[in-house]
């Protein structure tokens, strides 16, 4: 995915309208509105919109580094001390503010990302070694986590918006599965293969075997252990950990289709 073209510019493209969809929405709320309970469990709306807020912020810091050829941390204050103060307003902030700056900053993200070539869409973002984060990644790959952040959060707002588009499901979907050839084996010694199938669209194995994990295309009729069948915006949210709108297909090792999720618990 990093050297397909034309993923960066599309991405940046659908964030922008999730945003504007977004902004829209809350600007229609009071502060009472903005303080209630979002779907994420232990998350006010106005902690998503402090979220989303922070993330404009950090992504267009490590986006002017790498046009630099500079690095740059998501967290310069280490995630650990700094992420519980970027889920809160500043100091005298009111909710609606909190909006206007969310609004703010994302153009200002927009219209940076609306200015680059494909050719610096595939540079490298790289972090301080003694600070890593996200890891090393193209700017492309940037944008695609922010659609996936302004997306899904979008949908956890509560606000009756639009379900994922699309575009972010076509997009999103393989970049999470190549993402799973990163992750550790699990610790508790599960080994084997599901085939994930989308229904009317592509196929993926994932492999845990000999300590590694391993993900690529395949076609629908790859032998393996066990067999989860579900639209693609539906296997989309199991590779993120969220409910699927309808129970997935199994088939198969029963037990080891339900353990995917609990093997691959989402980002």
């Amino acid at each position: 995915m990093t050297t397909v073209a034309g993923v960066g510019p599309r991405s940046a493209a659908a964030v922008a309208l999730r945003t504007d969809e977004i902004v829209r929405a809350l600007r229609a709320l009071d502060d009472g509105q903005l303080l209630a309970p979002s779907m994420l469990p232990g998350w006010d709306r106005l902690t998503i919109v402090c979220h989303l807020r922070y993330g404009a912020t950090a992504l267009a810091r490590k986006t002017r580094a790498a046009l630099d050829g500079q690095t740059a941390a998501y967290y310069p204050g280490g995630r650990s001390r700094q992420r519980p103060g970027t889920l809160l307003p500043e100091p005298g902030e009111t909710p609606s503010d909190v909006v206007a700056s969310l609004a703010r900053l994302s153009a200002d993200l927009h219209a940076l990302w609306a200015g680059l070539t494909e050719e610096q869409w595939r540079l490298d973002v790289v972090e301080p070694p003694d600070n890593p984060d996200l890891g090393t990644l193209p700017l492309a790959r940037l944008a695609v986590l922010r659609l996936t952040e302004v997306e899904v959060h979008g949908t956890d707002l509560d606000l009756d918006l639009d379900d994922w588009s699309d575009t972010y499901i076509e997009l999103v979907l393989p970049f999470r599965l190549d993402r799973l050839n990163t992750r550790p084996s699990p610790t508790d010694g599960t080994e084997g293969s599901w085939l994930l199938v989308a229904t009317g669209g592509p196929s993926y194995l994932v492999t845990v075997a000999d300590g590694s994990v391993s993900a690529r295309p395949a076609l629908p009729t790859t032998p393996a252990d066990a067999v989860i069948e579900a639209s693609e915006r539906d296997l989309l949210a199991l590779l993120l950990g969220r409910p699927l709108p309808q129970p997935a297909r199994h088939e198969g090792d029963e037990d080891l289709a339900a353990a995917f999720s609990r093997v691959f618990p989402g980002p």
